[in-house]
């Protein structure tokens, strides 16, 4: 059959069959990968808290079958590059590998030692931290909508530490976890200033050796055999499909859409994240990480609103 005709009018080629879906744009195609992106990763906090094992036998699968993921996702994104892009991480490649390894174990002790929600809503304070460490890093200059964005950040993460003293049994427990998501935020954060900083190197590839190397050092500590099915179930789905599809996902949407657009969509996990773990564990937020909360989303979705109508201030996001 022949698919395509010519109109002999117009000259124009068009599509025959009526089934053939029209080319989506460059720009939803950047809206839904990051979309699906944080859509996968939005049940790490649920499928954490699932795991009964100590944090310290957690991390060191999470983070061993993290590197076998993240390296499986290279394999099929870059079958024939796969050793070049783990080369590139050599020198200050290791400044990349010690801030993940550094944001992963932070990440674990934060979700077993305070709420999802707190967790999740502090960690997405990490442009913030970002902006501040780019500004000794890359010598950027920090827009002063930022700065009042970074303050306000500040104050809403205050009051929800507050609320973690107040409102919880174990307020010192509590408070440590929350400690926790602040170190998991500037790790993070440092983790992609220099990813800024040194182009050349594989982000993939580096959050795959740092998940090796936190393996290797946490090993002493961890009980790798102590583990139930279940527990070691969970661990697979996470460190195989959630977090290295959703990460790979993440990476390739700013491909096609601005980083302002994708900060957007990040805050998604915030919400989705703590609504996993309250329809699994019926774990409500207290009033004072409902009120820190609306500040800190609110004022990080009205600051990447303003960098997507003010596109000459997009750079200072």
């Amino acid at each position: 059959m022949q698919w395509l005709l010519a109109d002999k009018n117009s000259g124009r080629r068009f599509c025959k069959h009526p089934r053939i879906p029209r080319m989506i744009s460059s720009h939803l195609k950047g809206v839904l990968i990051t979309a699906c992106g944080v859509l996968i990763i939005s049940p790490d906090g649920l499928l954490t808290r699932l795991i009964e094992t100590d944090h310290w036998t957690m991390i060191f699968w999470r983070t061993l079958l993290l590197s076998f993921g993240m390296w499986l996702m290279i394999s099929l994104i870059n079958p024939n590059r796969v050793w070049q892009q783990y080369r590139t991480v050599r020198g200050p490649g290791m400044l990349m590998v010690g801030a993940y390894s550094l944001g992963t174990v932070s990440f674990v002790f934060a979700i077993t030692h305070t709420s999802v929600a707190n967790t999740l809503i502090i960690l997405s304070s990490t442009p913030l931290f970002a902006a501040l460490i780019s500004r000794v890093l890359l010598q950027e200059k920090i827009q002063p909508r930022t700065l009042l964005a970074i303050v306000l950040v500040a104050v809403g993460i205050a009051i929800i530490a507050v609320g973690s003293i107040a409102g919880n049994a174990d307020a010192q427990n509590g408070l440590v976890g929350d400690l926790a998501a602040i170190f998991g935020s500037f790790f993070l954060a440092c983790g992609f200033s220099f990813v800024r900083r040194f182009p050349h190197i594989s982000s993939s590839s580096a959050i795959s050796c740092s998940g090796l190397l936190t393996a290797i050092l946490v090993l002493p500590l961890a009980s790798p055999l102590m583990i139930s099915q279940a527990d070691f179930g969970y661990l697979l789905l996470m460190g195989l499909y959630v977090v290295p599809v959703g990460s790979a996902l993440m990476f390739i949407g700013p491909r096609y859409i601005s980083a302002a657009e994708v900060g957007l969509l990040l805050l998604l996990e915030s919400i989705l994240g703590p609504l996993w773990v309250w329809l699994v564990f019926a774990e409500q937020p207290g009033v004072h990480t409902l009120v820190g909360g609306a500040i800190v989303l609110s004022t990080l979705a009205l600051n990447t609103v303003w960098a997507l109508r003010y596109p000459q201030m997009k750079a200072a996001a």
